[in-house]
């Protein structure tokens, strides 16, 4: 993928309080390879400290303060990002190529990606290029027993990031690591060390390597549907988040035939204007008909994020079909009843070209 020089990716570095994503960030955006990195800090309450703890990172940083990235300050972040672009026009910061946007532990993914998609100024500038989520693997069931920031986190995420492996143990992460990618198959997901590949937070999403890895997951979540006694019940949990959790899908839609584009976005249009607000996540790669490159979908909630393009099907076998795959993560809707709507839309409208006929 390709961004025009004036259109600068922005990654969202989120995590529950204390899972460390400021220390990642320390250790990442070191030296030569973030020198082209700004980077934004929000921190919750009247005090900031994380820009403390970041300390030397190589990149233009701003703190922003006295409330939530999500919700309190939206209108700081767009003002943030407007005078960051501004600066950098005039030569008053070093020419960054990316932004990275490290939220409080107590934000959720979609208000800051609706800032970023929904206002005019700031989407001509900036385009969303991955969601990072760091897990803390100590205190995840816990927090997501308690929190339902914690699952808004994992299930909008593009790579997650498990923190604090080392002092969890291997019989929890057993646990853990099959428990997150149930919830959120379509994200890559990797263990936090001490010489993290700076490409887990500088990389946009939708580059060959994050979806070779996410045909390979989701082709084994399409032929592997969830059985009775999955890792998922097996985290503590009340009885109240038990409860809505039973109510969380993740599937794998597969179509055998390239895709009409125009009836593919109108049937997606629909299902999130319909149920938007129980879709947590949407990521497919997609095989169009006429088109030989495949092209790339996000959502979250009602959002769309703008198509990305690959330049070619990763994974893909000399003599193997590409096939389109769509994840979706949901509450209250099933595999079966997503994938019937889709087939509905496609008789109903070839009823209507019949008769038009």
């Amino acid at each position: 993928m390709s961004l025009a020089y004036d259109v600068i990716p922005v990654t969202i570095v989120t995590g529950f309080l204390g899972s460390g994503k400021s220390t990642l960030l320390a250790d990442v955006l070191k030296g030569e390879v973030a020198r082209d990195t700004a980077v934004l800090v929000n921190e919750f309450g009247e005090v900031g400290l994380d820009h403390l703890l970041i300390g030397e990172v190589d990149a233009q940083t701003v703190l922003l303060e006295n409330g939530c990235v999500c919700c309190a300050i939206r209108g700081e972040l767009k003002e943030a990002l407007a005078t960051l672009f501004s600066r950098r026009a005039r030569g008053e910061v070093p020419p960054f190529s990316r932004v990275v946007l490290e939220t409080t532990g107590l934000a959720t993914p979609a208000p800051i990606v609706a800032t970023l998609l929904g206002d005019r100024v700031v989407s001509s500038h900036y385009s969303i290029g991955a969601i990072v989520t760091v897990v803390d693997a100590v205190n995840a069931g816990q927090q997501r027993a308690r929190h339902p920031e914690w699952l808004a986190q994992v299930t909008a995420a593009d790579r997650i990031v498990v923190s604090k492996a080392d002092l969890a143990g291997a019989a929890a992460l057993d646990v853990l690591e099959p428990t997150l990618a149930q919830l959120n198959p379509a994200a890559s997901i990797t263990r936090r060390t001490c010489a993290d590949d700076a490409s887990v937070i500088l990389d946009p999403a939708g580059n060959a390597h994050d979806f070779a890895d996410f045909v390979r997951r989701t082709g084994m979540t399409a032929q592997e549907p969830r059985q009775g006694g999955s890792p998922l019940s097996r985290l503590s949990a009340t009885p109240a988040h038990r409860q809505g959790l039973a109510s969380l899908e993740a599937f794998c839609i597969e179509f055998d035939e390239p895709l009409d584009w125009p009836v593919f976005t109108l049937w997606l249009t629909l299902l999130l204007n319909r149920h938007g607000d129980n879709i947590l996540r949407v990521k497919g790669i997609l095989a169009l008909a006429g088109a030989s490159q495949p092209v790339v979908v996000h959502a979250v909630h009602h959002l769309v994020h703008p198509v990305l393009h690959l330049d070619a099907w990763p994974g893909a076998g000399k003599h193997e079909a590409p096939r389109s795959r769509l994840v979706i993560i949901a509450q209250g809707l099933t595999r079966d009843a997503v994938a019937a709507s889709y087939r509905r839309l496609c008789r109903h409208l070839q009823t209507a070209e019949a008769l038009i006929d």
